[in-house]
Protein backbone atom coordinates (compact mmCIF):
# COMPACT_ATOMS: atom_id res chain seq x y z
CA UNK A 1 0.00 0.00 0.00
CA UNK A 2 2.73 2.22 1.20
CA UNK A 3 4.61 1.44 -2.30
CA UNK A 4 1.46 2.27 -4.25
CA UNK A 5 0.98 5.55 -2.64
CA UNK A 6 4.61 6.47 -3.20
CA UNK A 7 4.26 5.47 -6.83
CA UNK A 8 1.21 7.85 -7.90
CA UNK A 9 2.59 10.94 -5.69
CA UNK A 10 5.35 10.49 -8.09
CA UNK A 11 3.58 10.46 -11.22
CA UNK A 12 1.76 12.81 -10.01
CA UNK A 13 3.98 14.90 -8.89
CA UNK A 14 5.69 14.81 -12.12
CA UNK A 15 2.97 15.65 -14.45
CA UNK A 16 1.87 18.45 -12.21
CA UNK A 17 5.33 20.38 -12.60
CA UNK A 18 6.22 19.98 -16.23
CA UNK A 19 5.11 16.49 -17.41
CA UNK A 20 1.80 17.66 -19.42
CA UNK A 21 2.77 18.56 -22.97
CA UNK A 22 2.52 22.37 -23.78
CA UNK A 23 0.48 24.09 -26.55
CA UNK A 24 2.39 25.60 -29.07
CA UNK A 25 1.59 28.23 -32.03
CA UNK A 26 2.23 27.17 -35.42
CA UNK A 27 4.78 29.58 -37.64
CA UNK A 28 3.61 28.90 -40.63
CA UNK A 29 0.82 31.05 -42.57
CA UNK A 30 -2.02 29.54 -44.49
CA UNK A 31 -1.40 29.08 -48.12
CA UNK A 32 -4.43 31.54 -49.14
CA UNK A 33 -3.22 34.20 -47.52
CA UNK A 34 0.45 34.40 -48.76
CA UNK A 35 0.40 37.36 -50.68
CA UNK A 36 1.18 40.87 -50.78
CA UNK A 37 -2.14 42.73 -49.45
CA UNK A 38 -2.59 46.79 -50.25
CA UNK A 39 -5.17 49.21 -48.47
CA UNK A 40 -4.32 51.74 -51.57
CA UNK A 41 -7.15 54.61 -51.12
CA UNK A 42 -7.37 56.90 -54.54
CA UNK A 43 -5.76 60.01 -52.80
CA UNK A 44 -3.26 58.20 -50.53
CA UNK A 45 0.27 58.46 -51.64
CA UNK A 46 1.40 55.78 -49.07
CA UNK A 47 -0.71 52.87 -48.89
CA UNK A 48 -0.64 49.84 -46.11
CA UNK A 49 0.21 46.84 -46.93
CA UNK A 50 0.46 43.75 -45.39
CA UNK A 51 2.80 41.03 -47.14
CA UNK A 52 2.52 37.03 -45.93
CA UNK A 53 5.07 34.36 -47.13
CA UNK A 54 5.05 30.88 -45.84
CA UNK A 55 6.93 32.11 -42.10
CA UNK A 56 7.17 35.48 -42.35
CA UNK A 57 4.96 38.81 -42.10
CA UNK A 58 5.60 42.74 -43.10
CA UNK A 59 2.82 45.14 -42.47
CA UNK A 60 2.90 48.79 -42.20
CA UNK A 61 3.85 51.52 -45.09
CA UNK A 62 6.95 52.72 -46.74
CA UNK A 63 7.36 55.25 -44.15
CA UNK A 64 7.40 52.36 -41.49
CA UNK A 65 6.63 48.92 -41.18
CA UNK A 66 7.32 46.25 -38.97
CA UNK A 67 8.97 42.36 -40.32
CA UNK A 68 8.55 39.36 -38.06
CA UNK A 69 9.89 36.00 -39.50
CA UNK A 70 10.72 32.45 -38.14
CA UNK A 71 10.65 31.65 -34.41
CA UNK A 72 9.54 35.18 -33.51
CA UNK A 73 6.24 34.65 -35.23
CA UNK A 74 3.52 33.00 -34.15
CA UNK A 75 0.11 31.74 -36.41
CA UNK A 76 -2.97 31.03 -33.83
CA UNK A 77 -5.98 29.49 -35.44
CA UNK A 78 -9.25 31.10 -33.88
CA UNK A 79 -12.53 30.61 -34.33
CA UNK A 80 -15.34 31.74 -37.19
CA UNK A 81 -11.98 31.29 -39.89
CA UNK A 82 -9.93 33.97 -38.09
CA UNK A 83 -6.16 33.85 -37.87
CA UNK A 84 -4.00 35.70 -35.00
CA UNK A 85 -0.62 36.42 -36.50
CA UNK A 86 2.31 38.58 -35.17
CA UNK A 87 4.96 38.64 -32.16
CA UNK A 88 5.06 35.98 -29.98
CA UNK A 89 3.62 36.71 -26.46
CA UNK A 90 1.47 39.48 -27.16
CA UNK A 91 -1.71 40.01 -28.54
CA UNK A 92 -2.02 40.01 -32.06
CA UNK A 93 -4.37 41.50 -34.92
CA UNK A 94 -6.38 38.72 -36.67
CA UNK A 95 -6.94 38.20 -40.28
CA UNK A 96 -9.12 36.16 -42.31
CA UNK A 97 -10.27 35.55 -46.08
CA UNK A 98 -13.61 36.47 -47.47
CA UNK A 99 -15.18 37.11 -50.62
CA UNK A 100 -16.50 40.68 -50.75
CA UNK A 101 -18.13 42.80 -53.82
CA UNK A 102 -15.80 45.60 -54.60
CA UNK A 103 -16.66 47.96 -57.38
CA UNK A 104 -19.08 45.77 -58.80
CA UNK A 105 -16.41 42.47 -58.68
CA UNK A 106 -16.51 39.70 -56.44
CA UNK A 107 -12.67 39.96 -55.07
CA UNK A 108 -11.08 37.76 -52.30
CA UNK A 109 -9.82 40.06 -50.01
CA UNK A 110 -7.73 40.11 -46.52
CA UNK A 111 -9.81 41.33 -43.63
CA UNK A 112 -7.80 42.58 -40.58
CA UNK A 113 -9.33 43.42 -37.46
CA UNK A 114 -7.48 44.71 -34.49
CA UNK A 115 -9.24 43.77 -31.51
CA UNK A 116 -11.71 40.23 -30.27
CA UNK A 117 -14.37 42.79 -29.83
CA UNK A 118 -13.96 44.58 -32.70
CA UNK A 119 -16.78 44.79 -35.16
CA UNK A 120 -15.24 46.08 -38.11
CA UNK A 121 -12.32 45.19 -39.76
CA UNK A 122 -10.05 46.71 -42.37
CA UNK A 123 -10.49 45.04 -45.75
CA UNK A 124 -6.87 44.83 -48.34
CA UNK A 125 -6.60 43.65 -51.77
CA UNK A 126 -4.03 41.98 -53.80
CA UNK A 127 -2.55 44.32 -56.11
CA UNK A 128 -0.29 46.88 -55.70
CA UNK A 129 -1.77 49.29 -58.78
CA UNK A 130 -5.88 48.10 -57.29
CA UNK A 131 -7.33 51.33 -55.33
CA UNK A 132 -9.85 50.68 -52.68
CA UNK A 133 -13.12 52.80 -53.18
CA UNK A 134 -13.29 54.60 -49.34
CA UNK A 135 -16.32 52.66 -48.82
CA UNK A 136 -14.98 49.43 -49.12
CA UNK A 137 -11.93 49.94 -46.96
CA UNK A 138 -13.91 48.64 -43.78
CA UNK A 139 -16.02 45.78 -43.46
CA UNK A 140 -18.85 45.68 -40.78
CA UNK A 141 -19.11 42.25 -38.93
CA UNK A 142 -22.20 41.00 -38.35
Amino acid sequence: MRKTTLVLTTVLATLTIGGGVSAQAATKVPVGMRHAWYQKLKDAKDPEFIKLTKNSIDSGSKAYHTKLKGARLQVIKKSGGWYQIGARGITNPTYKLKKLKIGGTKRTVLLKKYSKSSHYASVYLKGKKTVLPLANAEYFLK
